[in-house]
């Protein structure tokens, strides 16, 4: 058992700082953690007996029980005794919320919080984060009505950013991405990005790891971990601090320093690491690794009832590495008796603005069916009074032919709702034609196999 497990399945948990006034991020991590966690919790606030039904304690140390993780959300200036505190209950895995270390130049604190968790051989994530977060361990701060908690996926994120990374698992929730595991290092002084890339490599629920990056601890270790983790798994890197400004800013965000965004470019294409240029890409890449099979080429069909989104698809296809042949005689033929004659059946196909359901499941069965296509690129704009809630059905029946899909749904509320429908079926669903082409391309990069 790796010493981080306990970290992502603790058995008991201890909140020290827990707080019975609502407003207050002890009692917000508390009421999380009492909604999500089955194991036992014990509050630690020696100034009240009970909080949220649950016996509180003054300290660890008042504990019969053994626990497995410590919650540390106090002020900065107690964090030292109370972690003091958890080694001498021999807690092993503490996560330390609080903040007021390195990012404000207090760097004297952190060493003393590692010199103890050294002499207790303590494993410590964060100062300065908002912890984990997986459907049975919610220990995040942000109240559900602003902060949407995302359903159980393959997908892992680390982030060195709280703010960043509840932005995102926020986004996941609303359109329906599934997230395995969610870790917040912030200033990492002890459990850091390479250790979480070697422990997610491992883990069965997870399929595609997305990093938000300011710096790494070492270089040269995270290459060489990279570089094993990518023949298992695809990790998609969002550097952030690519500028002088931005270099700047990570230096007064988490107390690190950032280096030349040219040397980190370098790395990542030496690892095999994916890079994304934008947020959007983070959570585009990631999510389609997550869920599709690899493109065997990059021969794929686009299939459309706009034709304006086919072109823009098309261009964007094309730009980002995909080919577009057209279908041979022999499957045109097969078209041409499906489809009306006023239907384009080069690549892109246009079903037109009378396009139905079962337009598009012959069409799907036809291109997906042939060796001509290794994937398929899906518009679907809804709008349309001809195209009815069973698109969905169709579409997620065409994963029976095991080849990747993108999906574009681009529209209001009423076609957000039936994406996040196909989302949680497995199929990525982009709203820009643009995005689902550059997500399906990335799967040319991704040569594993769905676990």
């Amino acid at each position: 058992m790796s010493e981080l497990d306990k970290f992502f399945n603790p058995k008991s948990v201890a909140i020290i700082g827990a707080s019975h006034t609502p407003g207050k991020i002890g009692y917000a991590i508390l009421e999380s953690m009492k909604m999500s966690f089955n194991g036992k919790i014990y509050p630690i606030n020696p100034n009240i007996s009970e909080i949220m039904g649950l016996k509180t304690y003054s300290s660890v140390l008042d504990i019969e029980d053994q626990i497995d993780l410590a919650i540390i959300v106090v002020k900065s200036e107690i964090v030292a005794s109370v972690l003091e505190e958890c080694g001498k209950k021999k807690i092993r895995n503490v996560i330390i919320i609080s903040s007021g270390f390195s990012e404000i130049g207090n760097k004297k604190g952190e060493d003393e919080l590692l010199n103890i968790a050294k002499r207790y051989k303590i494993r410590i994530i964060g100062p300065n984060c908002i912890g984990i977060y997986k459907r049975n361990l919610d220990m995040l701060f942000m109240p559900r009505e602003k902060l949407k908690r995302p359903l159980d996926g393959y997908l892992s994120l680390i982030t060195q950013s709280g703010a960043f990374g509840s932005a995102i698992l926020d986004f996941c929730a609303y359109n329906g991405i599934g997230v395995s595991k969610f870790i917040s290092i912030g200033n990492r002084i002890d459990v850091n990005e390479i250790e979480l890339l070697e422990y997610l490599n491992k883990d069965v629920q997870t399929r595609a790891i997305g990093i938000y990056l300011e710096s790494t601890v070492d270089g040269k270790k995270f290459i060489e971990t990279a570089k094993t983790v990518v023949k298992n798994k695809p990790i998609v890197i969002f550097k952030a601090g690519k500028t002088k400004k931005g270099t700047e800013a990570v230096a007064s965000h988490t107390g690190a320093l950032a280096g030349e965004y040219s040397l980190y470019q370098a790395a990542f294409k030496q690892a095999g690491i994916i890079e994304a240029k934008n947020v959007e890409q983070l959570i585009d890449f990631t999510n389609i690794l997550a869920k599709q099979p690899p493109l065997q080429d990059n021969k794929i069909a686009i299939i459309t009832d706009g034709g304006g989104f086919g072109i823009a698809a098309a261009d964007a296809a094309i730009n980002a590495g995909l080919s577009l042949p057209e279908p041979s005689p022999i499957l045109s033929n097969k078209l041409k008796n499906i489809l009306p004659p006023y239907a384009s059946i080069k690549n892109p196909i246009d079903l037109t603005g009378d396009a139905t359901s079962e337009r598009y499941a012959n069409t799907l069965d036809v291109i997906l069916s042939s060796k001509e296509y290794s994937g398929v690129l899906i518009i679907a704009l809804l709008q349309i009074s001809t195209l009815d809630e069973s698109i969905i059905t169709v579409i997620e029946e065409a994963k029976k032919y095991g080849k990747p899909i993108s999906v574009c749904m681009a529209g209001g509320a009423w076609t957000h709702e039936r994406a996040v429908k196909l989302e949680l079926s497995g199929i990525p669903v982009y709203p820009t034609p643009e995005r689902a082409a550059e997500a399906l391309a990335i799967l040319i990069k991704n040569k594993l196999p769905l676990l």
